[in-house]
């Protein structure tokens, strides 16, 4: 019976292998497209910038760290000398609006938008816009941005934007009330931050979508899986508790993928043809995914999507 067990454990797993180790099949020349990758310096966002240029793409990193070194990388790996850096602190509204200005004077269009930037602790609870450090890095501070370079994304004609999820948006607790919770203990809460702000991406994904359709932009969300890059090691270190570092620790081991095999989904959505005209979905392992059915109340959504407006100071003019 023991090996009976054994066996079919095995056969699960090497499907579940198989299944996440597809490829992406886009055919797609980026020759002429521009992108912009935020947190393309490590990780998915390294992976992803990597995919984008070996196709010919213009890709901007966009980090708060320096990306001097992954961008010569990237120029070295794929042969495209298109691949610049440039500095974008999403957890301070008046860095991501000097970045806009910069792109402003820079470029003519965006053709891709890949909000991949996100942080499961932070050196502070909040950051100087009066917010959640986590929620603005991983969720307002994109939600300001693309509302920001709508400018850049219409002239594309065709442009595609999508938010980074998480498996973990099945736990969040969003509502009004905590949308931008400031007053927390960082060893018990994280998690439930980081869920809630993958939650959001895949909420503005969604509304995005719908808002946008009529200017021919396409935004979907993407979960990429479990993908062994150091944001796990970092939660971690700060929240060690076994209900937290069990799981994590088991999902990398039964889908833990490299950060090129992650960058797939994203990839995938951002440059196929299938993809032209489909907006606000949610994918994963190159496939149509699930979404927390309360993204199906209007008014639940129209709600966060006002505090949303309310909480990133958006000027009248400067919104959909």
């Amino acid at each position: 019976m023991f090996i009976e067990i054994i066996v079919v454990v095995l056969i699960i797993y090497s499907f579940i292998r198989f299944f996440i180790s597809r490829k992406s099949d886009s055919l797609s020349c980026l020759v002429g497209k521009t992108a912009i990758v935020t947190g393309g310096n490590s990780g998915i966002g390294y992976a992803t910038s990597l995919l984008l240029a070996s196709r010919g793409c213009k890709v901007i990193i966009a980090d708060c760290m320096n990306a001097e070194k992954s961008r010569d990388e990237i120029i070295k790996e794929t042969g495209n000398p298109l691949v610049v850096y440039k500095h974008l602190d999403l957890a301070s509204f008046e860095a991501i609006r000097q970045f806009v200005k910069d792109i402003g004077n820079t470029e003519e269009k965006i053709d891709i938008l890949i909000n991949n930037a996100g942080a499961s602790t932070a050196s502070s609870k909040v950051t100087e816009d009066g917010l959640n450090s986590i929620m603005q890095i991983n969720y307002f501070g994109a939600f300001l941005l693309t509302h920001l370079l709508l400018d850049k994304l219409k002239a594309s004609g065709s442009a595609r934007v999508i938010f980074l999820g998480s498996v973990s948006i099945f736990t969040h607790t969003v509502n009004l009330n905590n949308l931008n919770l400031t007053d927390y203990d960082p060893k018990r809460a994280l998690w439930r931050l980081y869920a809630n702000s993958k939650f959001c991406n895949v909420f503005a994904a969604q509304e995005f979508g719908k808002k946008l359709k009529k200017f021919g932009i396409c935004v979907n969300s993407v979960d990429p899986g479990a993908v062994k890059t150091p944001i796990f090691e970092k939660t971690l270190k700060v929240n060690s508790r076994w209900n937290i570092s069990v799981p994590i620790a088991l999902a990398l081991i039964i889908f833990g993928q490299d950060p090129l095999s992650g960058s797939q989904t994203i990839f995938d959505v951002a440059t196929n043809s299938k993809y032209e005209t489909k907006t606000g979905g949610h994918y994963s392992f190159l496939c149509p995914w699930f979404k927390p059915k309360v993204l199906r109340n209007k008014k639940f959504c129209d709600d966060i999507w006002k505090e949303s407006e309310n909480l990133t100071k958006l000027k009248e003019e400067e919104k959909i």
